[in-house]
């Protein structure tokens, strides 16, 4: 019965994700043949892009590279690694054979995709690359992700470092709240707290989400300096921190367990917010 649901959400979710990006780029998609699926991917909709969309595109398109790098992410995005890995050699050669050179995105893509192949080594290197030539936030964070879930955390730690300082990581609590989490792991509980407090900073500055929610990082941020508080013995400081977060999203279950721990005086920790 719940694989029987599940297909039946997924199927729907398919129809409505056509549905939508038809109707959103339907001019465009004259000129651009990828733009129905440059569309669903940006609006989030991998499995349609993957499993409708992109072999649509590349059998109408077969020699067009920019087709094939987005069924290749699609493919990615999706768990299909083998999909992807055909996909993206085909547009490599589609590029080289027309003597379009190697840009940032295609660094980036190729990064990713060793990454999901469980090369480490070689999407680091061209996920550096990317960064290099592009010194693009999304690439930065990239890199740091790949690093840290290898568990290269001085190399994430760099990463996140150099997102921040980007143009577009300038306005982003992101890098400082992941920074935070590896430095409060790692027991470097004073500049786990620094971290910790510029994503406030940042998050604050942002104001709410477009939706008119705090932004998750901001929570998290608050509970995790709670966290590091309570590992130290400063109960009362981190009760605030909890009821702080706990304000910002009254359904946030970690600083809720948190508080209701404290309440009872147990000796549990509080529970991790992943």
């Amino acid at each position: 019965m719940r694989g029987m649901l599940r297909h039946a959400r997924l199927l729907a979710s398919l129809a409505v994700a056509l549905a939508l990006a038809a109707g959103a780029s339907w001019g465009g998609a004259q000129d651009d043949p990828t733009a129905t699926l440059r569309d669903l991917l940006d609006r989030g909709f991998y499995n349609a892009a993957a499993q409708l969309e992109g072999p649509r595109v590349v059998e109408a398109a077969p020699n067009d590279a920019e087709a094939h790098l987005l069924y290749a992410r699609a493919a990615r995005l999706t768990g299909d690694v083998p999909t992807a890995r055909a996909a993206f050699d085909e547009a490599v050669a589609l590029r080289a054979a027309a003597g379009v050179p190697e840009d940032a995105r295609l660094q980036r893509e190729r990064g990713l995709l060793l990454a999901a192949e469980g090369d480490v080594d070689g999407a680091l290197a061209a996920l550096e690359a990317a960064f290099a030539a592009s010194g693009a936030y999304g690439a930065a964070m990239d890199l740091a992700r790949v690093a840290w879930r290898d568990g290269r955390t001085d190399a994430a730690l760099d990463a996140f470092a150099r997102a921040a300082e980007t143009e577009e990581g300038a306005r982003e609590p992101w890098p400082h709240l992941n920074r935070g989490r590896i430095l409060g792991r790692a027991g470097d509980v004073d500049a786990a707290l620094e971290a910790l407090g510029r994503a406030v900073t940042v998050a604050e500055a942002q104001g709410r989400t477009s939706l008119g929610a705090p932004s998750p990082a901001l929570v998290e941020a608050h509970y995790r300096i709670g966290t590091l508080l309570q590992a130290r013995g400063e109960l009362a400081r981190a009760e605030a921190a909890y009821r702080t977060a706990r304000s910002l999203d009254p359904n946030y279950p970690p600083a809720l367990q948190a508080l209701d721990a404290l309440a009872r005086g147990g000796d549990e920790g509080p529970p991790d917010a992943e």
